[in-house]
C-alpha cells in the first residue's frame, strides 16, 4: 500500500520542486530541441498551443504559456479532484501542506537564482501590485516624507504610495521624463536632481511598461544608496525579458511577476526584499507568521489559502526557462525586437516612442504611424494579418512585443503591413 508521504512525494508537493524538463516528450507537448538544432526556435513555437492562424505579440500584458505549464496545472487539478484524501496535511520538517500556509521554499529557492538573491529574501506574490502595495503599506514612513518616482508608472506600481500619503500625510511627488527617452544618462540626471531632504523612497519601474526603457537603475540606487534612500523596482516587465541581477543593481527591493514574460499563469509573482531591510516592512496581509522573523520571506508568503496548481504551473513555467537558458531567451527576445525596430524606423511615417539608444531596449517596440489612432493601428494588424499588439491610445500608438514564440517571418509581415498603411 502507498504512504500518503510517497503519495505527495510523487507529485511533488513536499518539496514543490521536479527535475528539469527531459527530452521525452510529455503528455504529447514535443520534445526539446537540442541547443545545436537548426530549426532551434521552430521547435520552441511548438512547445506553445498557440493558434498557427493568429499572431501574439502582447505578453506585456499577459504572456503564453508553455503546453508543459499547462500540463502540470491540468495534472494536479485532477489529482485534487480525485485523490485529495491522499493528501497529507503536514509534513513533519518542512510544514509543506495548504498552499498559501507552507514556505514554499522549492520554488523561492528557483525564483531567487533566477534574479541572484538569497531564498529568504523572497516572498510569493499574486503580482506586482500586490507586492508594490505590500511595501507601500509596510514601510514606516513619517508625515512629509518623501517618495519620488517618474510620470510614466503603472497604477499598480503607485496607487500603493498615493494611497499612503492621502492616509497618513506622506509625500508622492512624480518626476516627468521623456518620452522616448534619449539617453541613461538623461534619466538618472533627472531622477538624482529631483532628490531633496525629505526624500525616503525612490519607486522606479526596472523598465517602462508605456515605452519599454530600460532605466540606469543600478546606478540611481547607488547615489540613493549613498543617502539612505530607500530603493523600490518595479519589475513588471522585466522578469523573463531581460537579465535581472538584484546584488548588481543595488536595490533594497524589486517586485515582478511570471504572468508576462515567463509564461506562468496569471496569479503569480514575487517580491524581493534586501536581508537587512526585510524586517523594517510591516507584514500587510497577516497570518500565522506575520511577526516570525525567522525566514522573512515566509511572513509574506503566508497569507492564506492559494492554488497549488497554479504554484506547479509556476514551477514548470521557470524549469522551461531555465531548460531553454535564460540568455538564450533574454538574446533571443532582443534580436527580434530590434528586428522589428529596423525595420519600421525605415519608415518615415513611423514614430517611435521608445529610445532610439538600442542598449535601453528588449523586446517592447512601442509606435505610431502618421495620421492613425492606436486603436486604428491595432485593428489594421487584425485585420490585414490577425496580429495581435496592444493598443495604447490616441497618440502613443502600440506597444509591440515579440518573445520566443515570435519568429522572422512575423516581424517582417508585421513591417510589411505598417509599410502598407
Amino acid at each position: 500500500m502507498t504512504s500518503r508521504r510517497k503519495v505527495i512525494q510523487s507529485i511533488g508537493l513536499a518539496t514543490m520542486a521536479w527535475p528539469m524538463l527531459s527530452t521525452e516528450s510529455n503528455a504529447g507537448t514535443p520534445p526539446m530541441p537540442v541547443a545545436d538544432d537548426k530549426e532551434y526556435w521552430k521547435k520552441i513555437r511548438d512547445q506553445f498551443s498557440l493558434a498557427r492562424d493568429k499572431v501574439f505579440f502582447n505578453p506585456g500584458t499577459v504572456g503564453a504559456m508553455p503546453k508543459v505549464v499547462v500540463d502540470k496545472m491540468i495534472a494536479h487539478l485532477q489529482y485534487i479532484a480525485t485523490d485529495v484524501a491522499d493528501w497529507a496535511y503536514k509534513d513533519d520538517n518542512k510544514e509543506e501542506f495548504i498552499s498559501g500556509y507552507n514556505n514554499l521554499m522549492g520554488i523561492r529557492t528557483k525564483v531567487a537564482k533566477l534574479i541572484n538573491a538569497d531564498a529568504g529574501e523572497i516572498a510569493m506574490t499574486d503580482n506586482v501590485t500586490n507586492g508594490m502595495s505590500y511595501v507601500a503599506n509596510g514601510i514606516t514612513l513619517q508625515p512629509g516624507d518623501e517618495v519620488i518616482t517618474t510620470d510614466q508608472e503603472h497604477s499598480g506600481g503607485q496607487s500603493g504610495f498615493m494611497l499612503k500619503a492621502k492616509r497618513y500625510g506622506t509625500i508622492f511627488r512624480t518626476v516627468p521624463i521623456p518620452k522616448p527617452a534619449h539617453s541613461p544618462q538623461e534619466l538618472y540626471d533627472i531622477i538624482v536632481k529631483a532628490i531633496t531632504p525629505k526624500t525616503k523612497m525612490i519607486m522606479l519601474s526596472h523598465m517602462i511598461s508605456g515605452s519599454g526603457a530600460i532605466l540606469p537603475v543600478k546606478e540611481i540606487c547607488a547615489e540613493a544608496s549613498k543617502r539612505g534612500i530607500f530603493t523600490l523596482l518595479d519589475g513588471a516587465q522585466t522578469l523573463g525579458q531581460i537579465r535581472i541581477d538584484v546584488r548588481d543593481i543595488g536595490c533594497d527591493a524589486y517586485t515582478g511577476c511570471f504572468h508576462k514574460w515567463m509564461g506562468a499563469p496569471a496569479g503569480t509573482g514575487f517580491m524581493y526584499v534586501r536581508a537587512d531591510r526585510m524586517k523594517d516592512i510591516w507584514t500587510t496581509v497577516a497570518s500565522g507568521r506575520w511577526d516570525n522573523h525567522e525566514d522573512e520571506g515566509f511572513r509574506f508568503t503566508q497569507r492564506g489559502t492559494g492554488s497549488f496548481p497554479i504554484l506547479k504551473g509556476l514551477e514548470a513555467s521557470i524549469d522551461f526557462h531555465n531548460e531553454i537558458g535564460p540568455d538564450r531567451v533574454y538574446a533571443r527576445i532582443k534580436f527580434l525586437g530590434q528586428r522589428l525596430r529596423d525595420g519600421l524606423r525605415a519608415n518615415k511615417k513611423v514614430k517611435f516612442y521608445s529610445p532610439l539608444d538600442e542598449s535601453m531596449c528588449a523586446g517592447i517596440s512601442v509606435y505610431n504611424v502618421e495620421g492613425l489612432t492606436g486603436a486604428q493601428l491595432q485593428e489594421a494588424y487584425w485585420a490585414k494579418g490577425r496580429m495581435r499588439p496592444r493598443s495604447q491610445g490616441d497618440k502613443w500608438g502600440v506597444r509591440h512585443c515579440t518573445h520566443i514564440f515570435n519568429n522572422e517571418d512575423e516581424i517582417d509581415k508585421a513591417i510589411a503591413i505598417v509599410n502598407s498603411l
